[in-house]
């Protein structure tokens, strides 16, 4: 695994927003269950690929792998935030 994920945090950050809210975590919403600080993982896998839906994957912390889901919205927030990069 990537060097650049130096802390295992997903199980903490979910039992964490489990104890605070009580709910499914699909329940929560997202900006309150962001973390408070960013937090790196790796994406080891992408399961669908299709840019006109959400694009599912598993990623990981280097101690748990779970499966994510790249929202549309995230993907264009992606893709305007690195453009340049990508192009040249």
């Amino acid at each position: 695994m990537s060097d650049s994920v130096p802390t295992r945090w997903i199980s903490r950050y979910i039992t964490q927003v489990a104890d605070k809210y009580g709910l499914s975590f699909l329940d929560v919403a997202v900006e309150a269950g962001l973390p408070s600080e960013k937090k790196r993982i790796q994406i080891i896998e992408f399961l669908t690929y299709n840019q006109d839906v959400a694009i599912w994957g598993k990623v990981s912390d280097e101690e748990y792998v779970i499966p994510i889901s790249f929202t549309l919205e995230a993907q264009l927030s992606f893709s305007n935030s690195y453009i340049g990069y990508i192009i040249g």
